[in-house]
């Protein structure tokens, strides 16, 4: 009986919670279409909260009506991280924190405490969690992404330059402009790349979302079918799958081939600017007259951490351990640019070259 009610208790917070997270997320969310979907996350997590709440009234048992003062200051946290990282990480964060729920949820709804009634409900909740992480794939804005890795490639890459161009140039004003320049040149490719890539996903996922408009119009069977597949793959049983996959035929293409609301142009405009942002530290102490090792080792020292705080942020997009990604990515940074510093000295060296 005990661990009944500490089940339901913590679900009935943990849902209470998300429904509070994400109305605070849509309240401050200034585009629209995320806006609209993050409320409707958030009356979906309200709805998972009030079926627990029946659970508990059931049972005799008690819940607050509100979130515990812990809750209220993560909810506050997770509002301001929005405002200061954006939403994309914001919600990687969030979910980060939490267990996988389309296997929770499955578990609750094969154990023996519940009813019939109550096992089917927490099974439609499974689903309602499968759409929920399909949904969150759509709504982390792709900016945020954007911007931290084209950041990484401009520090690691023009780290290395500059450590090269170190160990056969003297001159700090010339090993600055030397970096200057791979950093030009690397914008310009980097910008050109993230254009066609968004132009060719956004094409691709057009001409798919029509494809799939005929194929409902000859053959609703065979989009169910992708349907069950989708959901299968996710973790919901196969025959819970094949009833709700019905039910969403008309609305297929939502799932299976989100629409790509990111604009090519904006794509590259935020990749270029973000690959001079990362180009220009690790170029600053010759840009301010350091030279040789001093300009060398503070050249180092400030890519280094910055290479660790762009890794850290990868570390959490990605979902893994920010502090190791962060450590992995100096590391490999500072170790290209010790190879490079190192063919740049033996240029200079076998080569008589001296500036």
């Amino acid at each position: 009986m005990r661990k009944l009610e500490n089940i339901i208790l913590k679900n009935y917070e943990e849902e209470l919670f998300d429904h509070e997270v994400y109305s605070k997320l849509a309240e401050v969310e200034r585009d629209p279409e995320l806006k609209k979907t993050l409320f409707k996350l958030a009356e979906m997590e309200k709805k998972h909260s009030e079926f627990w709440r029946e659970i508990a009234e059931k049972r005799g048992l008690k819940v607050k009506g509100k979130l515990s003062t812990l809750n209220k200051i993560k909810v506050d946290f997770y509002s301001l991280l929005r405002k200061i990282l954006g939403l994309d990480i914001t919600i990687k964060v969030l979910e980060s924190s939490e267990e996988d729920d389309i296997e929770k949820y499955r578990k609750l709804s094969e154990m023996e405490m519940f009813s019939s009634e109550e096992k089917q409900r927490l099974k439609d909740i499974m689903v309602d969690e499968a759409v929920h992480e399909k949904v969150l794939g759509n709504v982390e804005a792709k900016s945020v992404g954007d911007f931290v890795y084209g950041i990484s490639d401009g520090l690691v890459e023009v780290l290395a330059a500059v450590s090269g161009l170190s160990g056969a140039i003297s001159s700090p004003l010339f090993v600055a402009v030397g970096g200057l320049i791979v950093g030009v040149s690397g914008t310009l490719s980097m910008a050109i790349g993230a254009y066609l890539s968004t132009k060719s996903e956004k094409d691709v996922k057009i001409q798919e979302r029509k494809r799939l408009e005929l194929e409902k119009n000859v053959d609703q069977h065979s989009v169910q079918l992708r349907l069950v597949n989708f959901f299968t793959e996710l973790g919901v049983n196969l025959n819970l799958a094949k009833k709700v996959s019905l039910s969403l035929v008309n609305v297929a293409e939502d799932i299976l081939y989100p629409e790509v609301k990111e604009n090519p142009v904006k794509s590259a405009l935020i990749t270029g600017l973000s690959y001079i942002t990362g180009a220009i530290i690790p170029i600053l102490p010759y840009l301010i007259g350091l030279s040789g090792l001093t300009g060398l080792i503070t050249s180092y020292i400030v890519a280094g951490l910055s290479t660790f705080i762009v890794g850290s942020i990868i570390g959490i997009l990605s979902g893994i351990s920010p502090f190791k990604k962060g450590i992995q990515m100096a590391s490999l940074a500072l170790l290209a640019a010790l190879g490079t510093h190192g063919l740049g000295y033996l240029a200079s060296r076998f080569l008589n070259v001296s500036i």
